[in-house]
Parts: C-alpha cells; structure tokens; sequence
C-alpha cells in the first residue's frame, strides 16, 4: 500500500540551484501511558496488538506514508524490544520504504512531555513535523492540511500548531465513552482560542476562560461534538517550550490548555475540521471495537483487510465477508456478515460466525456461536461454546461447553477449562508483576487442581478518578486521562527508588510516586546531558512546589537518580572514588539544599542504602558515597552514627541491604573511632584546665 520509495531520488543541488526542502519528518508515540488494556499489554505493547488481525501500528505507518513523510522518529519505552524487532522485519526497513523510520528508546519516557523534551534535547527536528500517537488509524490526506499550516504560519508568526479535529456526535462509537473535551474556537472555527478537558464527575462545574478571550474575540464557537483525532502539525519551536515547562505532561491538559490559558506566550493553535474521510485512535477497548467494525465496513478505504496490509491474502466477498486462502468451513457453518477469518483456521460443523474476527491457525470446534468475537492468532475453541464481544488472545484455550460474555478478556496462553463460564468484563492473564499483585489488581482462580489463573482487576482506590466506559460488550473501567502517569512498561515495579516498607508517608502515595517519578526523570536526564546544577535545582524546586512535596520525598528522588547515574558510568575498569567524587562535587549545591539536621543526613544514607542493595559493587559505592559526603561536611558523625545505629537498624532490612551496609564498616568504624579520640582529647584539655 506505500508510495514507492523516495530513497535516493534527490539530486545535489549545484551553485546555482535552490536548496530542497528539508525532509518531512513525522514523530510517533508508541506508549499510550495508560493501562486501558491491560492485562494484554503486560505481554505486548497497544501499538502492536492486532486489529483486524493487522498490527495497529501499521494502519499508522500506511497513513504517514499516504501523506508524503520522508522520515519517522518512533518513540517508544515499554517493551521496547519487541517494536524494535518488529520494525527491523517489516517492509519498513526496506530499502523499498517510502521513508527512513528510526526507532528511539528512551527509559525516562512517561509521558508525552518527556517525548517532547527528549526531541528538544536531541536536536532531530529541523522543521515543522508531524506529531501522532502509534494507534492512529486514518485515511486522510496530509497534504492539504500542511499546506494551509505553512499558509498560517506565514500570515500568521504566532501559529505554532494546527490540530485535525473530527465532528461527530456524542454518542459515535469512536469516541470514548465518559471523555469529553471544550473546545472554543473563533468565529471562522479556524483558530482554537481555549481548550478544556471536561471531567465526567465536573460535568456541572463551571469552566474558567481566560480574562481578556471576550474583548479579543467577542464571537466564539462552543464545541463539544469535536472528536480530537490525536494528529497534529506542531513547529519546531513547541518541543523547546516542553522543556522550559518541565512539569508539562500532556500533549492537551497541560500544553494546549496552558499555552493559550496564558496570553504572555503569544502563540495560536489552529484547527483543521474534518470535511470528508476517516481518522480515530484506538484509545481503549471501546474505541477498539467500534473502529475495528468501520475497518470491516470499509469506511477506512483503502486501509480495509482486502489491501492485505501485512502480507495476507484476503479476498472480500459480499456482505463485508473477508477469507484468507487456506481457511477450512465444514459444510454446516455458517458464516454472517461482517466477519473476518485468517488464513489456516478450521470451523467446526454447524458453528455460526456473526460479526466475528478470527486470526490465523484457529481451531474452532462443533457447535460454537461467536457474535462479534475477537479472537488472535492460534486460538482453540472447543465443542458447543458461545463467545459474545470479547476478546480471546493468542494461543490461548477454550474448553468444551464454556460461556465466555460481552466484554471478558483472555490474555496470551490462557486455558479456560471445559465448561466454564466466564463473566462479563473478566479479564484472565497467565502472568503478573509484582507491582499489579501488590495493588491488589490479580485474584487467584482456580479452575481446577492443576491449573491457575490470574483474574486482572481494575483498581478502584478512587471512583471519582475513573469511570465505565461501554460499547458493544467491550468494557472497562478507565483512567480519567487519556494519558497517565503509568506506563505499560513490563518492570514498572523496578522503578528505581520505589517506596519500600518501612518508609515513612508523608503524602498519599499516588502523589508522593507521581513526584518521586517527574523528579527522578528530569533529575537523571539532567544529569545525562551535562545540564548546570542551577538548573536542575530550579526544576526540582518548581516540581516540589508544583506538587508540594516534603523534602523527605526529593531526597529520595535525588538519590535515587543520582545512584542510577553513577552506576551507569562505572565501567569495568573505572575508579568508582573518582565517579562518585566527581558526581557529589557537582552536586554539592543540591544536596546543600536538602539536609537541615541530622535526621535529614541519616535518612538520605538510608536511601542510598536502599539504591544501592542488590547492584554490583553495592558495598563499595557505599562507602565511598558516604566517605564523600562525609568529607563534604554533608553529613557529620552525628548523621553517619544515626544511619548506622538507628536509621534502618537490622529490622525491615533485606539480606542485600545488609551486604551493602557491611561494605560502609571499615569506614563508620573510622569514623567512631575519630569520634571516640576526639572525645577523649576533649576529656584531656578538661583535666589539664582543672589542674590549672
């Protein structure tokens, strides 16, 4: 379906000859920072997940690439693996690809905000560039809206953004359900003159407009029917203004809202209003299964299963029926419109397929009803079962005579033992974190002696932060936010500095770990890209304040960074004294601003403890931090003898922990020893005084 490669068709200019333009580069965000669907993105990330038994990420590609984009950044943190390597296979990479792709990991990747800051600091921008997410499925045309965007950024030296809206109703099926946003436009509806994310649980609460909006623009329009399609043009000066507003997160909440809130920016963001063709974003599962039934129907042409996308052969036949070769029907099934089957699938006798998408290799047995199912790659379903809207994962089992219900989620591998039935909204994953079982998500279910599953629970520590959102069966209880602070990433419980037992709460803890992670990110990368202390105290002081954090919660994020630091630059060969002087040198005037008293100086040693239990010369870095820092005067003996006697103690201490104290020995045992002649030389002078 790409355009034919562009590789290599540009001439060099001669003396005389005008410059080309610069490459039309794209961005792509392949995170959602969310954890709408999970547990399947515990095993693979969204952008990857099949729908319409095509990768999600490659209806993306296909629309770049339908738009003319030369180059594409993709950026991506959880499992990242696995979007490398399946980029690195994909005709992407070809030499036939009608644009260069690279794939950017980055591990302090939480947000869009800190995508925005990583292009900043990476300088791989040189124009105005197209900004998406990685489960963008459109057959727009670029072209047209990026030559209005030049057309306003020439009349216009403000105009920073133009943002493709679509106009539907409230209650179109790829719109997310509970999600609404205000947008306030100028009387053309071309420039986006406010923006407000509309909470379900504020619905009646009043919306604050800027003070000067009704003298500029006496004319407004009010919009609420708009379906933000999550594809932008965005200058090259907007990654610049993510990093002098560090505490920018969202691309909407906290970007659009906050730069036209706010008149002393001076910018304007522009709106391009849908006329004609198709875009929506795979947002949750809701917005999964109504986009996945307008792909059958056709009204994403021509990225339909017919195209065969991913090298697949299917053929559509009428009533929106779409086979791949090599699909076995017994002569008694029946097949319903608007249904999908994958090359290699068996069906049973007398089973009926309604409205139901069916990936490769799938066996499915006798007697079996499946009204608008879903099922991937490899699935077996066993004699006389009735599968609603859900969706069942790849290689997973379905026994004889099981009920699976609207809505229910079977994860990769799952066996659901024969005459099962399976609620609605359930989800059943093999695997779980250690994080997700902590909070509570995982319950045990027994299915029989032998075998186990784990029931995936939504959190629910907070109904006014979350919501049901419904369509067609496929639910579930979602975030307030499109994006969160929570990624996907499969070791998300290895945070560095995660609160462990024994700690002290001085804040709730999704606010205190929201903290500790925006401080540790941009404490580490400022760390990484050499940035002056100044700066770096004048962000973690603005975070602190932003989330009016104890200082207890930015020692532990000053540490936590600082030890991940270090630990990197320790080669086999390095002088780890020398790494850790060199480092504590530089933040000498941080630390300054952070211990007060010796409880301060004890509990900052404690957290490098914690850092540093389980790492690779653990012990050693200890004392030579501590050794440092003593020598610093940042901690005295009265703080260092604390930590030792008194501050973690041998209760609540791991076996690692107490490797990583006995590697600080020698040096406390120096220390009290200093402390003891210095008492005694004390006891001296007070004789020789008496004898005076």
């Amino acid at each position: 379906m790409a355009p034919t490669s562009k590789r290599g068709s540009a001439k060099k200019p001669g003396l005389l000859e005008e410059a080309p333009e610069a490459l039309l580069q794209a961005v792509i965000i392949a995170d959602s920072f969310n954890r709408r669907f999970r547990p399947l993105t515990l095993e693979k990330p969204r952008c990857l997940l099949p729908l319409a038994n095509t990768p999600i990420i490659e209806y993306t590609l296909e629309f770049l690439a339908l738009g003319g984009v030369e180059e594409v950044l993709l950026y991506c943190h959880a499992h990242h693996d696995q979007i490398t390597d399946y980029i690195r296979e994909s005709k992407w990479s070809k030499e036939s690809s009608p644009f260069q792709i690279r794939v950017i990991y980055s591990p302090s990747i939480m947000s869009v905000g800190d995508v925005m800051r990583e292009l900043d600091q990476s300088r791989l921008i040189k124009e105005d560039f197209i900004l998406v997410s990685g489960d963008i499925v459109s057959n727009i045309s670029l072209q047209g809206i990026l030559k209005e965007h030049k057309a306003r950024r020439l009349a216009d030296k403000s105009c920073i953004m133009t943002s493709v809206l679509r106009e539907i109703s409230p209650r179109h099926g790829s719109r997310p359900r509970g999600e609404n946003a205000l947008f306030i436009l100028d009387q053309n509806r071309e420039r986006i003159l406010h923006y407000e994310y509309l909470k379900q649980s504020d619905s009646e609460s009043p919306v604050l407009l800027p003070r000067e909006l009704g003298k500029t623009c006496p004319t407004m329009s009010f919009q609420e029917n708009f379906l933000d399609c999550c594809i932008d043009i965005v200058s090259f000066e907007v990654p610049p203004l993510f990093t002098e507003n560090f505490d920018w997160q969202h691309s909407r909440k906290d970007f659009l809202h906050g730069i036209l809130m706010d008149e002393l920016y001076g910018k304007t963001v522009y709106a391009h209003i849908l006329k004609s063709g198709y875009a929506g974003r795979i947002q949750s599962l809701q917005t999964y299964d109504a986009i996945l039934h307008d792909i059958t129907r056709k009204w994403t042409h021509p990225f339909c299963p017919d195209t065969n996308l991913n090298q697949q052969t299917y053929k559509y036949t009428r009533g929106h029926i779409y086979k791949e070769s090599k699909v076995i029907l017994a002569q008694s099934a029946v097949i319903k419109d608007n249904s999908i089957i994958g090359a290699g699938t068996s069906v049973g006798d007398k089973t009926v397929i309604a409205g139901a998408t069916i990936g490769r290799n799938c066996t499915i047995g006798k007697n079996v009803e499946l009204h608008s199912t879903v099922l991937w790659d490899n699935v077996v379903i066993g004699d006389n079962c009735a599968l609603g809207n859900c969706i069942v994962a790849n290689d997973a089992h379905i026994g004889d005579g099981c009920t699976i219900e609207d809505g229910a989620v079977i994860s990769f591998g799952v066996t659901i033992e024969k005459g099962s039935n399976i609620p609605a909204t359930a989800k059943y994953t093999k695997i779980s974190t250690k994080k997700e079982k902590e909070s509570g998500r995982f319950t045990q279910v027994v299915h029989s002696k032998t075998k186990t599953l784990n029931e995936y629970e939504d959190s629910e520590d907070d109904e006014d932060e979350q919501r049901e959102t419904s369509m067609g069966g496929l639910s579930v209880l979602e975030d307030e936010s499109d994006y969160s602070d929570i990624s996907d990433f499969e070791d998300d419980e290895e945070i560095p500095g995660k609160r462990k037992k024994g700690h002290a709460r001085t804040s709730s803890e999704s606010e205190a770990d929201s903290f500790f992670r925006e401080a540790y990110n941009s404490l580490l990368g400022a760390l990484k890209q050499s940035h002056s202390v100044d700066i770096m105290i004048l962000e973690l002081n603005g975070l602190r304040m932003s989330a009016n954090a104890e200082f207890s919660e930015v020692r532990r994020a000053t540490v936590a960074a600082v030890i991940t630091y270090i630990v990197s630059k320790i080669t086999g060969n390095e002088n780890t004294t020398k790494v850790v002087d060199a480092t504590v040198e530089k933040l000498l005037p941080l630390f300054n601003r952070m211990i007060f008293e010796v409880n301060d100086q004890a509990e900052l040693l404690g957290y490098v403890q914690r850092e540093l239990a389980g790492k690779e010369r653990g012990g050693t870095l200890m004392q030579a931090i501590g050794m440092k820092l003593y020598n610093e005067d940042l901690c005295d003996d009265e703080g260092l003898l604390a930590w030792w006697n008194e501050g973690n103690g041998p209760q609540g201490e791991t076996p690692e922990m107490t490797k990583v104290r006995e590697g600080a020995k020698a040096f406390v045992k120096w220390v009290e020893e200093q402390d003891e002649d210095s008492d005694s030389d004390e006891e001296s002078e007070e004789e020789d005084d008496d004898d005076e």
